[in-house]
């Protein structure tokens, strides 16, 4: 026990001298978090006071597309400006590609024929809407099926109005075949408790996902200290005086350890209180604080045993620091903590579920935003766990061959 300590205590010594790796571990997350909390959040609000620029240019000139328009200047989240009289469609796309709207839609002259009658089909293109390449595909869409839902509500109370008298003696009633534009989906969240919350926020989705990236940035401090223990020949007196590999190991683990649970209450708070103070959402811990505690523990642990494991394959610390955080962000990037998962092709889903990253974040979902329980969260601990336990094991090998020679 007495030589446990005295390792802990020569770790701690060592962390107090790199004392900006040790803010990098913190500063860089509370960073990222502030960063990507503050600026995403309008995508969870469907209030959101940011609003996408949207041009309409009457070419119709009729009381049909005048109801249009009104129409299409209610759909969320969309500023609709309605051009001047005159003005073409090549105004329209050059205002698009200038920049000052994101989308321009033209109201065709045949607009009113294809209200007034029923029977024409979707050839007569009564429409036309200009995108700006770079607004998301998910946005383009969406806009598109709204306005072919106010379209397809106006063609049919034209129809309505002109055959009220027939359609009423057949039982047809409006309200009950004119499609809705609000209120028709009952949005529910799934939890794991089945029951409803919050709904999630930009902070919820955000403060996990930049919280398991960051822990695996100890391999900086871890390999900056490997290699000046290499160097200044400290493994070789702690040999000397009959200090086993077991010990040595173990003191990095619970030294680290600590600097991981440090880290992890840092960022919880940041995302908790310093987000909402700026503007932002705050974030909620879950029903269960012990399954927090497990997936931290068992994320932390895989991040340590990486970053003793990636110390000792590598020649010096800029090696090791350089292999180790290219590998983090590759398999942060494929794990689906840069990038959703959902938005991944099959093939690329498949291939996130082999990253450690992914299988934290997931972790920390489950509990923070699915109400999940530590049995939840049993699986990925388990997975965390084994390969944390193969790469120490291996680091266990390595470190005994390089003290012995």
């Amino acid at each position: 026990m007495i030589r446990l300590l005295y390792m802990i205590k020569k770790e701690v010594t060592e962390i107090a001298r790199d004392i900006q790796s040790f803010l990098l571990l913190i500063v860089m997350p509370a960073v990222f978090i502030l960063v990507m909390s503050l600026s995403m959040q309008a995508l969870f609000k469907p209030d959101s006071e940011v609003k996408i620029r949207l041009i309409v240019a009457d070419h119709a000139m009729s009381a049909d597309s005048k109801k249009f328009i009104a129409a299409v200047k209610t759909i969320t989240n969309f500023s609709t400006v309605e051009s001047k009289a005159g003005v073409s469609s090549e105004e329209i796309s050059r205002d698009v590609i200038k920049g000052e709207y994101k989308f321009g839609l033209v109201i065709n002259r045949n607009f009113s024929a294809y209200i007034r009658d029923i029977n024409k089909g979707p050839g007569i293109k009564p429409l036309t809407l200009y995108v700006d390449p770079a607004v998301q595909m998910p946005v383009q869409v969406g806009l598109k099926h709204r306005l072919e839902l106010e379209l397809s509500r106006l063609r049919l109370n034209a129809f309505f109005d002109r055959n009220a008298g027939i359609l009423a003696y057949a039982g047809f009633r409006r309200e009950a075949i004119v499609p809705t534009a609000e209120g028709v989906v009952h949005t529910v969240y799934v939890y794991k408790n089945k029951k409803e919350t919050i709904i999630p926020s930009a902070a919820q989705q955000s403060v996990p996902a930049w919280l398991v990236f960051s822990m695996y940035f100890i391999v900086i401090p871890i390999s900056l200290i490997f290699h000046t223990e290499k160097n200044n020949g400290t493994l070789q007196r702690v040999r000397s005086i009959n200090i086993k590999s077991r010990y040595l190991i173990a003191g990095k683990l619970v030294s680290y350890y600590l600097i991981s649970m440090i880290q992890v209450v840092c960022m919880l708070l940041v995302g908790r209180y310093l987000v909402p103070l700026l503007g932002g959402d705050t974030i909620r811990f879950g029903d269960s604080l012990f399954g927090l505690f497990l997936i931290a523990s068992c994320v932390g642990f895989n991040a340590i045993s990486y970053g003793l494991l990636v110390s000792s394959l590598s020649k010096n610390s800029q090696a090791a620091a350089s292999v180790g955080v290219v590998l983090i962000i590759i398999f942060s990037a494929v794990g689906g903590i840069m990038v959703p998962k959902f938005v991944m092709p099959e093939f690329m889903q498949r291939i996130a579920n082999l990253s450690p990253l992914s299988w934290g974040l997931e972790g920390f979902l489950d509990i923070m935003l699915r109400n999940g329980t530590a049995a939840d969260v049993a699986p990925r601990c388990g997975l965390l766990a084994g390969t944390g336990l193969i790469m120490l094991y291996a680091y266990g090998l390595i470190l005994r061959r390089k003290t012995i020679h």
